[in-house]
């Protein structure tokens, strides 16, 4: 699509838009050609900027284990861990033709990173032992962070929230910026796009979604302000990468989004052949549907691992507004036995047709080989309501519901987010489990504006999502919620989670081995030897296990990935993950559709 561009000196040819030493990409399967458009499925066209188009400084390998060189060719980090310099691609372009260089990330660090209106609180993966960074320019292509602690998870850190350094484009934004625009201009600007303040402003236009000017270092830039129904995104001239032969990528021309206002509509713009390729939002209760389709949809169907557990169910250590259950859901024993009276086996048949792995497997090899953890999780409903007694919830009503001890019937509120209804599926199956127990419960699954203000309320029993981590024991330390209650998306600990998140001023203080956990956290962030940090995470996986807090119900979740018959280099096995922004990984600016 460049071509007639090129012809008519509107854009340079392509060696003069290449840096010297262009970042290769070896191809799945074969060095592909170039193509017209990819079609695919949204809720909104974000994910041009992330799934489909991070291009942190490092990134992660296509095994979701290794961290590669990416717009930073190479990195030194000092022996005592405080100082990452990263060594940035030369020659590397924005998408209208200026260069990426050093100013550039000086500018997001020191004019929106630093910047109080910008960003009212320093960013945590930015900081070590509590403390934030400092960055310094060494030259044009040379960086500096600088951390007055030990950095144990730079490298994880930079490859998943530094997805976000790239979005800053100095030579374009600084007009918008109080630092450096007119004054009177930049409040014209702002009165006129209908805002109270310059950051207002400068936060429209940073917005890769819905801003086409602004330029772009990924595969793929939008071009549509404006969608409702549809949106594209257009090949970024600039692009700095290549295939073995040479060839600039992304080898298509344009991705194009139908938007639809529920996922649950996408399966059938699949069946009707509207989607070229595509693993989000693709739930695994479709592959019948998908399967039974492949002929008339022109398409195969490949199965990757989410990348996380399959759902869950979180007790709520910190649960608000009823004593009483709280202190129930602390006790292990009740926690024990509410796992014992799940049929995992059944539930996999039901909800997998059998092909997800054994439970245990999602932990590290120590808790795998602990006996008394792999017990947890043995379907013995007769073990079960036998600790349930001995917890003194022995006696019953007449609808044979369990008494507590204030003499109220013991009910659980099964609590989820309503855009994901796999887990209220499961939710509906675990409640007539947890009825051969003599509980009952109730599936509240909320929609997403109540999802924050509840886990912050923290007003839930058990909580039915999915856990971070994959068969294998994979998990991401950029990621730690659910292994630590560091964040208030700690499912378990939603308080705690939230008093560490911002340092005190919300929520709860963790207790028991749970603020040992915190503790370890601590240690892992400045931890720098990848092999003492592997053995405090297996530590954490322990301890987890041991207390479970939360209770997997399956061995690891599945995706469907959907490939039109043609679209080649697309792995058939994959992993979805979010912490390694899955799909990128694998590459999607050399998939292509064969000619």
């Amino acid at each position: 699509m460049l071509a007639e561009m090129v012809q008519a000196g509107t854009l340079p040819p392509v060696e003069e838009r290449l840096p010297v030493d262009p970042m290769v990409i070896e191809p799945i399967a074969e060095v592909g050609n170039y193509c017209d458009t990819w079609l695919r499925c949204e809720t909104n066209p974000g994910h041009v900027a992330a799934r489909l188009g991070a291009e942190p400084l490092v990134m992660w390998d296509r095994d979701a284990k290794t961290i590669l060189p990416n717009l930073a060719h190479k990195w030194e980090i000092s022996a005592d861990g405080t100082e990452v310099v990263f060594y940035l691609r030369q020659g590397v372009r924005w998408s209208d033709g200026e260069p990426f260089t050093a100013d550039d990330i000086v500018f997001w660090f020191d004019d929106v990173v630093m910047d109080a209106e910008l960003t009212p609180a320093f960013p945590g993966w930015l900081k070590s032992g509590g403390e934030p960074c400092t960055l310094s320019k060494v030259d044009d292509y040379t960086v500096k962070f600088t951390f007055a602690n030990p950095a144990g998870l730079a490298l994880d850190n930079f490859a998943f929230s530094g997805n976000s350094i790239i979005n800053y484009s100095k030579h374009y934004l600084q007009q918008f910026h109080v630092a450096y625009a007119d004054a009177d201009e930049l409040a014209a600007q702002v009165s006129e796009a209908g805002f109270e303040s310059w950051y207002q402003l400068f936060g429209s236009k940073v917005n890769t979604s819905t801003n086409p000017d602004l330029p772009s270092l990924r595969p793929w830039k939008i071009q549509t302000k404006d969608y409702t129904t549809t949106a594209v995104a257009d090949r970024n001239p600039y692009y700095w990468k290549v295939d073995p032969e040479g060839k600039q990528l992304p080898y298509f021309d344009k991705i194009f989004w139908n938007i639809v206002q529920s996922t649950d509509l996408i399966p059938m713009k699949i069946v009707s052949g509207e989607v070229d390729m595509q693993a989000m939002y693709i739930g695994f209760p479709n592959y019948t549907l998908l399967m039974e389709n492949r002929e008339a949809g022109d398409y195969n169907v490949h199965i990757w691992d989410a990348g996380w557990s399959g759902s869950v169910m979180f007790f709520n250590q910190t649960r608000t507004g009823d004593d009483e259950l709280r202190e129930l859901l602390r006790n292990p024993k009740f926690r024990i036995a509410l796992s014992k009276g799940i049929d995992r086996a059944d539930m996999n048949e039901l909800f997998y047709f059998g092909l997800t792995g054994d439970v245990i497997e999602l932990y590290s090899e120590r808790v795998q080989n602990d006996a008394e953890i792999q017990d947890y999780f043995v379907y013995d409903v007769d073990a079960a309501n036998a600790m349930l007694d001995e917890l003194g919830l022995d006696q019953r009503d007449g609808e044979d519901t369990r008494l507590l001890p204030s003499g109220r019937p013991l009910l659980l509120q099964l609590f989820g987010h309503g855009s994901y209804p796999t887990h209220r599926d499961v939710a509906e199956v675990e409640g007539q489990f947890l009825a051969e127990l003599g509980i009952k419960t109730n599936i509240d699954f909320v929609a997403g504006e109540l999802w924050g203000p509840r886990l912050q309320a923290s007003d839930y029993d058990i909580l039915c999502y999915d856990a971070d981590i994959a068969p294998g024991g994979l998990f991401w330390l950029a990621y730690p919620r659910t292994l630590f209650p560091v964040q208030s998306s700690t499912y378990w600990a939603s308080l705690w989670g939230w008093y560490y998140e911002t340092g005190g001023a919300n929520g709860e203080a963790a207790e028991g081995e749970a603020a040992g956990l915190v503790d370890l956290w601590e240690q892992v962030n400045v931890t720098v030897d990848p092999d003492d940090r592997a053995a405090l995470v297996d530590e954490a996986f322990y301890i987890g296990a041991k207390n479970l807090w939360f209770a997997p119900i399956f061995g690891g979740d599945l995706s469907l990935c959907v490939v039109k018959n043609g679209v080649t280099n697309v792995p058939e096995r994959g992993v979805l993950a979010y912490p390694v922004w899955s799909p990128k990984l694998y590459n999607p600016e050399h998939f292509f559709m064969k000619q």
